[in-house]
């Protein structure tokens, strides 16, 4: 899955893009909560400078808005936050074309180590050959790739025998390591025929105390913002020296530009948001941090990998208005709303969503229904309405005083998450009996729900 479409379920509900006309917002009320300011939550993205960059795709006009229930069965997902990548291994490469060459490996744990060798391309013939020239020391100096191929073998319960017998290539070696070969410098010895297909060697440590992680300030970075990667080095041994090396990769996974890592009170960060600019394309961006040194006098190299959202924001949610409750004619309540006011840069076709939550008798939080409104806006201020149909919340048969959770702010126009705040600036809707809320519409959607038991809620 790539990050936009993680990013796209991240939305909820996908809207039905039936056009229904252009219809003006409001105009901004004074009671409404501003954003700016407003403390951030776990999960939570918020652009700071916006950009000018009209969309060019997927913003036609026309304003829709959406209401579905949601099965209270299931509490309030947990928002979605940065994960820390966490890596005890690392990988050394001999690019294609290169010479005969010598490869040094630091192994602190051998007990259970692996390494691997991959041969680069897709012939498993050449690889097989390439393989052939291809042998590793252990730090006593003594040649150990056969017997640890053997013990690869017997660990993964491989018969190389019976694989060669049914013709099978196997142009990835898997090398187990054990104590008795030591802790040190081993030695990969890449011949002329490895070398010039290319190699990539890597090296496993489960046991080892040695660990590299890697933590996002944010789901999605923004070009000028202070977002960052958190680079972190654990060790059960004093860390003697210790060395950082940070690359980009596009997000077709092409090696862009180094990234300086620095110091920051305790901590190191590599300041990725620094190093991009509004030039650089939105996507799924990956950063690779190498960090080599010694430990107890012991070398060590590890390698990591993350990856982060990067969007060039061109509108933001500026503020949330007071909830309200619409009743009908006969003095039901028919729907629960809210106003969402946008600051927008640039053309393009946002989408509002929101939750709509209740407490239950053991005070944990249940959605009863989702809402989405998208519509065509230009550069300027707009209301958006997010208007919850108040039989979907009722058919849950929570009542109380609902409030509005995981409010975000999606472009269309350029398939990106910009703004999401999960806890809604608190935002609570006046209290409400379920006798007081209009009955929803039997829509085939709703009936499969309840067939299935999906509102049999019971605390």
């Amino acid at each position: 899955m790539n990050f936009q479409h993680f990013f796209v379920r991240s939305a909820g509900f996908a809207l039905a893009f039936v056009i229904l006309g252009f219809s003006q917002g409001p105009a901004m009320a004074a009671d409404m909560q501003r954003t700016a300011g407003a403390s951030l939550a776990a999960g939570d993205v918020s652009p700071g400078r916006l950009f000018g960059r009209d969309a060019r795709e997927g913003i036609g006009p026309g304003l829709v808005s959406v209401s579905n229930p949601s099965s209270p069965k299931q509490p309030l997902a947990a928002p979605l936050a940065p994960e820390t990548r966490r890596s005890r291994s690392t990988m050394l490469h001999v690019p294609p074309g290169s010479s005969a060459t010598q490869l040094v490996l630091p192994i602190d744990t051998p007990d259970d180590a692996w390494v691997m060798l991959i041969p680069k391309g897709n012939n498993p013939k050449a690889g097989e050959e390439a393989l052939r020239e291809v042998t590793m020391l252990d730090a006593k100096g003594l040649r150990a790739d056969l017997k640890a191929a053997r013990q690869g073998n017997a660990q993964m319960g491989v018969d190389p025998e019976k694989l060669k017998a049914e013709g099978v290539t196997r142009p990835i070696s898997m090398l187990r390591l054990d104590k008795e070969m030591g802790k040190g410098a081993y030695q990969v010895q890449v011949g002329r025929k490895a070398a010039e297909l290319g190699l990539a060697v890597e090296v496993r440590q489960p046991s080892s105390s040695i660990e590299l992680s890697l933590t996002s300030s944010a789901m999605q970075l923004f070009p000028g913002d202070d977002g960052y990667v958190t680079v972190g080095l654990q060790s059960g041994e004093k860390v003697d020296h210790v060395r950082y090396e940070a690359v980009l990769y596009t997000p077709r996974f092409e090696r862009d530009r180094v990234v300086p890592v620095v110091k920051v009170g305790k901590e190191h960060r590599a300041m990725v948001s620094r190093a991009m600019s509004e030039r650089d394309e939105p996507g799924a961006w990956v950063l690779e941090v190498r960090a080599v040194g010694s430990a107890g006098r012991q070398s060590f190299d590890r390698l990591a990998q993350t990856s982060f959202g990067f969007a060039v924001p061109t509108a933001r949610i500026d503020s949330v208005g007071r909830a309200r409750l619409v009743r009908d004619a006969a003095g039901k309540v028919a729907a629960l709303e809210v106003d969402v006011a946008l600051e927008s840069a640039a053309v393009d076709r946002y989408e509002v969503t929101g939750t709509l939550v209740a407490t239950d008798a053991r005070g944990v939080e249940r959605p009863v229904a989702e809402a989405q409104v998208t519509d065509q806006l230009g550069a300027g201020t707009h209301t958006l309405t997010l208007r919850f149909e108040a039989g979907h919340a009722g058919l849950s048969k929570l009542d109380g005083v609902y409030s509005l959770r995981g409010l975000q702010l999606y472009s269309l126009g350029t398939n990106t998450l910009y703004h999401r705040l999960n806890q809604g600036l608190g935002v609570r809707f006046p209290a409400v009996r379920a006798s007081e809320l209009a009955a929803a519409e039997r829509t085939p959607a709703v009936e499969n729900l309840l067939r299935e038991g999906e509102f049999n809620f019971v605390p």
